[in-house]
This record gives structure tokens, sequence and C-alpha cells, in this order.
């Protein structure tokens, strides 16, 4: 059940590479037949999920067993250890380099002849005279310079942290979201999502909740439960309430409006 719950937490999170490590192979004398039988229990599983790269290793922690080295009890196995998986798998391609998302997370004002926001651009890519739009204000302007600590760039990217100065004096703060202005994310104080329940009091609905968007925090409520997800099958359960590691959709509703991308 915690594979499981697990498997789906990172669906959601949208991460896109899962090493499915199945240890304690020597309780089962480093059976072929074992792992496979895991390996398509997992597989059956999550076709229901969105994880596009999948890898299985068998594993013996207590003896080290394809944990650095190759396993010479597992001659059958022919994959790498876990150690060279984690080390080579190529994550760089996973980056979202089209929609440009930089919320500030700081004002940085030295002196009256430099006004700069300061955050990390959590995806897509910007450079020097771009045109950009501030939410939730909808002010434009244009990019006038990026630094960092080295000086000046032509260009930043995810998931690398900045500095941006605009053109023209416009009211930003922290909080803020600056995107480009041919490509704006979804704005709106009432939204569906799917919901994971980790505190130990249960979720009351319509009580006021503190929700964080980045670097922005604001109050609000869950005001409806649609449905529970068992972890187990994936299937909806008729709910009201939300307990603890409860999975579930449900709609949220802000006091201010926030960007955000579906």
């Amino acid at each position: 059940t915690q594979t499981r719950r697990h498997s789906f937490l990172v669906s959601l999170l949208g991460i896109k590479h899962v090493v499915v490590a199945i240890n304690k192979m020597d309780l089962k004398e480093y059976s072929q037949q074992v792992f496979e039988q895991i390996k398509q229990d997992y597989l059956e599983f999550s076709k229901q999920l969105d994880i596009p790269d999948i890898r299985f290793i068998p594993m013996s922690a207590l003896d080290g067993d394809n944990v650095v080295n190759k396993s010479e009890n597992m001659p059958w196995y022919t994959g790498d250890t876990l150690m060279t998986t984690l080390e080579n798998i190529e994550i760089g391609k996973d980056l979202n380099l089209d929609d440009f998302r930089f919320p500030v997370q700081y004002v940085n004002r030295p002196n009256l002849n430099f006004r700069g926001f300061a955050g990390t651009v959590v995806s897509g890519q910007i450079s020097k005279g771009d045109k950009v739009t501030a939410l939730p204000s909808g002010k434009e302007s244009t990019v006038r310079a990026i630094v960092n600590f080295e000086g000046e760039l032509e260009s930043t990217h995810a998931p690398l942290t900045t500095t941006l100065t605009l053109e023209d004096e416009i009211d930003i703060s922290r909080g803020d979201m600056i995107v480009k202005s041919d490509n704006l994310p979804l704005q709106g104080n009432n939204f569906k999502t799917h919901l994971v329940w980790m505190s130990e009091e249960a979720m009351i609905p319509n009580k006021q909740y503190g929700f964080k968007f980045a670097t922005k925090f604001v109050p609000g409520s869950i005001s409806s439960v649609d449905h529970l997800i068992d972890v187990n099958t994936l299937q909806k359960i008729e709910s009201v309430h939300l307990k603890l590691n409860e999975i579930a959709v449900g709609n949220i509703k802000l006091t201010q409006t926030v960007a955000c991308d579906p």
C-alpha cells in the first residue's frame, strides 16, 4: 500500500523517472520468478499513472547486492546497479522551457538607481528585451537586465536563481509572478485539484486554511470533496471528509486570485 501511495504521489508531482528497488531478495533466495512477479504487478498498477520511465532493480541492501556492485547471487539480472542508475538518469530534458514562470521572492533595492526582482525561474526561459506581465496586476513591461552574482546575463532559464530588472516602474512585490506577455497562466480563486492530506487532524470543509503558491501565501478553504481515491485500486470513493494520508479530488476557494497552470 505504501508503494502504491508513493507512486501515486510521484505521478501527481510530475516526476518522470521512477526506480522500483525490489529489496530483500536474499529472503526469497534471489528468485528471478519472484522479481518478475513483483515487476508485473507494479506495471499493471502503474498503467493508470503518468510515469513514463520506470526501472526495476532486484537488490539485497543487507549484502550490498546490486547497490553499488553487481550481484553474484543474481546473474540473471543484466541491468545497472542502483547507484549507476541514479548517477546516469538523464533529467535535463524533463524541464519545461516553454512556459516562463517567475515567482518573485524578494524585491532588491540597494539604492535609488536599482530595483530588481529576485527569485527562482520555476519553468521556461527569459531574455533581455522580452515583454513580460506582472500578475495579478496585469501590468506589462520589458526586461531591461538579467543579473546574478557573476554580473549581467543575456538570458536565463529554469531552474536558475536570478534577478530581473524592468524598463518601467510597476508595482511588484513578493508573491507576485512575472510571466511572458504572450504566454499567460490561468488565474482564479476557485478551482478543482487533487488533495493529499498530511495532517492528523481531519480536513473540515469550509474551514479557513493557509495555501502556499510558490512565494505567495493565501487564506482560503476546501469548499467540498468530490471523491476519495483508493490508492490500492485507484477507484473513486464517495466522501465529504479527508483524513491522514488520504488522497482526494476537491474544490479550493481562495480569498485572492492566484496564477496557476493545469
